[in-house]
C-alpha cells in the first residue's frame, strides 16, 4: 500500500510513506487564511471547534495544570495551545518539521510556553515514566506500527498516568456507508474524463480531491481494503490508515487498565442536502452511536505488567 510515486499496488506502507505526505499536507493547514500568524492560528482554532465541538470536552485540556503532557502528533499545535493555557506543562511530538514548525509558530505568537520534538512515535525520545498524560488525536491510525505507539505511551507514562486517544471507527456510518459503499458506486462516475467536474458541480465537492481520486482509480483499478480505506480518509494521496471497533481498541490498549471508548462526530458537510437540513442535535445523537472519531481514554496501573517496549509489544497487532 502507498501512493508515492515508488510504491507499487501490494506494497506496505512505510514510515517514510506516511512522514513524505504529512510534510506536504499539515494536518488541518488548509482551514483557515489570515493576513498574520495569529489570526490564522486563531482561524484553525475556531474552524476544528465549531466542527467537532466534542473535542474540547474529550480532550479534557484544562484539567492538567502542573501535569507534563505528552502529545502525540502535535499537528499544528491547536490541541496542544489549550493544553498550555491551561497550566500544562506541555511537549509536542510530531513525525514533520512542517507541524513541528508550525506548532511553534502558534505557541510563539500566543505567548504561550511548550517544547517540540521531531520523532517517530515507535520509538520516543523520552526516558520511562516521564509524563502524566499522553493525548493523540488521529495518529496512531496512521502509523506502521500501532502496537509500537501503543507500547511506547506505556513506558512513558508514569505509574497511574493517563491517555487519551482518537482513532478512525469502524462502526461508523463514513466507514460502512461512505467509504465501503457509496464511494465505491461513485467512482464508476470518475472514470470519464469529465465525472470530476460534474461530481463537483452537482454534490459541491472538492473538484481537486475527486481528480486525485479519478487518478488513483487509472492507476490502481483493484484496490485492495486496505489501500481503499486509505486513499478515502484524509485525501487520495493518504498512505496509511486504519480503523478501529470497541473489541480492536481494547486489544490494542489491553495493558491499560480503565479502558473506555466511546465515539463522536458524524460529518454534515459530507451529506450536502440531508446535512443541511439537519439540526445540531441531531447530528450529535448520530454521531453518536455511528461517529468517526472513536475516543479511547485509559491509565497506566500503578503497579502491574512490564513496562519495557519488549513486554508491551506482546499486545500483538490489530
Amino acid at each position: 500500500m502507498g501512493f508515492g510515486a515508488d510504491t507499487e499496488v501490494g506494497e506496505a506502507a512505510s514510515l517514510e510513506d506516511v512522514r513524505t505526505f504529512w510534510e506536504a499536507n499539515p494536518c488541518a493547514h488548509e482551514t483557515a487564511s489570515a493576513s498574520s500568524d495569529r489570526e490564522y492560528f486563531l482561524g484553525v482554532e475556531a474552524s476544528r471547534y465549531k466542527d467537532a465541538p466534542f473535542i474540547e470536552k474529550s480532550g479534557r485540556f484544562g484539567e492538567f495544570s502542573g501535569k507534563r503532557v505528552l502529545e502525540i502528533g502535535c499537528g499544528l499545535g491547536t490541541d496542544g495551545a489549550q493544553f498550555a493555557k491551561g497550566g500544562a506543562d506541555y511537549v509536542g511530538a510530531d513525525l514533520t518539521e512542517a507541524a513541528v514548525d508550525l506548532a511553534r509558530r502558534n505557541f510563539s505568537t500566543r505567548g504561550l510556553e511548550g517544547e517540540f520534538v521531531v520523532t517517530n512515535a515507535e520509538e520516543l525520545p523520552f526516558p520511562p515514566d516521564s509524563f502524566d498524560h499522553v493525548y493523540s488525536f488521529g495518529v496512531i491510525h496512521h502509523t506502521p506500527a500501532p502496537p509500537a505507539v501503543v507500547a511506547e505511551i506505556l513506558r512513558v507514562l508514569k505509574p497511574g498516568g493517563t491517555l487519551t486517544v482518537m482513532l478512525y471507527n469502524r462502526t461508523s456510518i463514513n466507514y460502512y456507508i461512505e467509504i465501503m459503499f457509496l464511494r465505491k458506486l461513485g467512482r464508476l462516475l470518475l472514470r470519464p474524463s469529465w465525472g470530476p467536474k460534474v461530481l463537483s458541480a452537482c454534490f459541491r465537492l472538492p473538484r481537486e480531491k475527486l481528480e486525485g481520486h479519478r487518478q488513483n482509480l487509472l492507476r490502481f483499478p483493484h484496490p485492495t481494503r486496505e489501500q481503499w480505506l486509505s486513499m478515502n480518509t484524509d485525501g487520495p494521496e493518504c498512505p496509511l490508515s486504519r480503523v478501529y471497533s470497541a473489541h480492536e481498541v481494547r486489544d490494542l490498549f489491553s495493558q491499560f487498565a480503565d479502558v473506555e471508548t466511546d465515539v463522536h462526530h458524524f460529518d454534515r458537510s459530507h451529506w450536502p442536502i440531508v446535512g443541511g437540513l439537519m439540526g445540531d442535535r441531531v447530528a450529535e445523537m448520530i454521531g453518536r452511536r455511528f461517529g468517526w472519531c472513536r475516543m479511547t481514554y485509559a491509565r497506566k496501573p500503578a503497579v502491574g505488567p512490564p513496562t519495557t517496549v519488549e513486554d508491551a509489544l506482546r499486545v500483538g497487532t490489530v
